[in-house]
């Protein structure tokens, strides 16, 4: 098989793969198969993980660290879809596919823990948001006395964050809207290290920004964007908004509102990171890696309504596109 080039593997994130027993449900196109994505690179051991791309139709699916091959689940699968049980005692790494085509491995690892921000275990945030867990480590269902309007989730991976409550201080940072990575020691964090992690002497262009995010159906996002930026460790306001490109996370633009079935992945290219503080134009500026040691996910600006935040996230990590 030729060698893909690198922008094609970095487009479809793809795997392409050998001779499978009992994959997808349906008819395949023909052709090699690809790998787009998963719906959730954090999934526990014995739940449903998803799988998309093309040409899947009697994909076999191997976990890192497990000798046989996933169960599907062909009633959900299909040609662009597998719907597979994750096997008792994977492991973090890629994930390989195949088909009568041939096998690869994916571009992407499962349960990437390569370069951590944050992942509230043992990577912790030193600002913001909620604990969802009471002192026996059990799921929270209400705030202040008023019950939660959708239950919280179960974990993906570990504890996880938790942002919550109305938006009603416009250009405002409250701290039930934000989560933040401080990176000097006074406030907890780790030193002046780059949020890059060993991916800090890599192309911008090559590396992106991902996490997991829930955000149930009953109280969806809509209305006020969330900007996430890597400020300097010397900053005097602790965080560097004001010098560091930020980028504008605004998932529900397409449809008014978002959320999600489940964890899901959300990943966002570094060149992204592109706006100032003073308007909402683009800036000519790229994110400094080398300098880029705190870390920032805000609710901020100034939206039309008072919109009603209630967000789960979890592992914020800087890693490659592909490697």
């Amino acid at each position: 098989m030729k060698k893909k080039n690198l922008a094609y593997v970095a487009l479809f994130a793809f795997g392409v793969l050998t001779a499978g027993c009992g994959g997808g449900a349906g008819k395949s196109n023909g052709g090699a198969p690809e790998i787009t994505k998963m719906k959730s690179e954090f999934v526990p051991d014995g739940q449903e993980a998803v799988i998309y791309g093309k040409n899947l139709v009697g994909a076999d699916v191997m976990f890192p660290g497990v000798e046989l091959p996933a169960e599907v689940n062909k009633e959900k699968s299909s040609d662009t879809t597998l719907v597979v049980t994750v096997p008792a005692g994977s492991k973090n790494g890629k994930i390989s596919v195949k088909t009568a085509q041939g096998q690869v491995e994916s571009s992407f690892f499962f349960r990437d823990d390569r370069n951590f921000i944050i992942n509230f275990d043992d990577r912790l945030a030193t600002w913001g948001g909620y604990n969802p867990f009471d002192e026996e480590g059990n799921r929270i269902t209400s705030i202040a006395g008023d019950s939660l309007p959708a239950p919280l989730p179960e974990p993906c991976s570990g504890k996880y964050g938790f942002l919550y409550g109305e938006y009603n201080a416009p250009w405002t940072m409250k701290e039930a809207m934000f989560i933040q990575y401080v990176a000097n020691p006074s406030e907890g964090g780790h030193g002046a290290f780059s949020v890059a992690g060993p991916y800090v002497d890599y192309p911008i262009e090559n590396l992106v920004l991902k996490f997991e995010v829930y955000i149930p159906k009953k109280v969806p996002y809509q209305d006020i964007r969330t900007e996430i930026f890597c400020g300097p460790y010397d900053s005097p306001d602790k965080h560097g908004r004001d010098v560091s490109p930020i980028c504008f996370w605004e998932p529900y633009k397409a449809t008014g509102s978002f959320y999600t079935d489940g964890w899901e992945t959300i990943t966002i290219p570094m060149t992204e990171f592109t706006h100032g503080i003073s308007s909402d134009e683009e800036v000519k500026k790229i994110v400094d890696l080398k300098t880029a040691t705190n870390f920032s996910f805000v609710q901020f600006g100034a939206p039309v309504n008072v919109p009603f935040v209630y967000m789960c996230l979890d592992n914020f990590r800087i890693v490659p596109i592909t490697e």
